[in-house]
């Protein structure tokens, strides 16, 4: 039988209905279904091609190190990792018609239920944590008790203090365990150098991600 739009909900519930005395996989059953959609749909929704959002030059920026230290260039809010990976899950779903997917395939898996809601939290996401100035720029969290000692005290990072490190950096020592060195090297070369180091170490491929992935191990 040929796929049309109008006969493609009845083959959904065909599918799921299925009884062959043999038990069919969630991957058997995804395999079915993308054989089901049609050929030049499909090819119309290639994301190898996703055009990924870029960040603008290191210099067309304020300064990106932040209060605390951290180069804001490395993080990966700021690099939009969050939103350019959730707007290429959402083209991939949307290619493949999830939304309407999820309502026969909730079936064999009840928490499909929950697809739109799925889709509601992954723009939330591109909302909140989508992009980032910066530190000095106006971004970050919206209250922050290193940013508010540092601009009480005059510095412009935590390493100028001579009472670092202090209680107020413990969480993000603990978050990166590289954050009390960094502070350390900011305090030995200055602020200038340190940012000419992390824009070199990003326009490698450097990010924060990485050493906090690796921190967690």
């Amino acid at each position: 039988m040929q796929v049309t739009h109008e006969n493609n909900n009845y083959l959904w519930v065909q599918l799921f209905k299925i009884d062959c005395g043999v038990s069919i996989t969630t991957l058997q059953k995804c395999m079915l279904v993308c054989s089901l959609k049609k050929r030049k749909t499909y090819l119309k929704h290639q994301p190898s091609n996703f055009p990924f959002e870029t960040v603008p030059p290191m210099s067309d920026k304020p300064s990106l190190v932040g209060y605390c230290g951290l180069y804001c260039g490395a993080c990966a809010i700021y690099q939009r990792m969050i939103k350019n990976r959730a707007l290429q899950l959402l083209e991939v779903l949307n290619a493949y018609q999830f939304r309407e997917i999820a309502k026969e395939a909730k079936e064999w898996d009840p928490n499909l239920e929950y697809y739109p809601q799925f889709e509601g939290v992954l723009q939330s996401l591109m909302k909140t944590f989508g992009e980032c100035p910066g530190c000095l720029a106006g971004g970050g969290p919206p209250v922050c008790v290193i940013r508010d000692c540092c601009k009480e005290s005059g510095f412009s990072t935590c390493a100028e203090c001579d009472k670092m490190p202090c209680d107020k950096l413990e969480p993000q020592i603990q978050g990166y365990r590289g954050h009390l060195a960094m502070l350390r090297r900011i305090r030995e070369i200055g602020t200038k150098k340190w940012t000419e180091e992390m824009e070199r170490k990003v326009k490698e491929g450097f990010s924060y991600i990485e050493v906090m992935t690796k921190s967690e191990k």
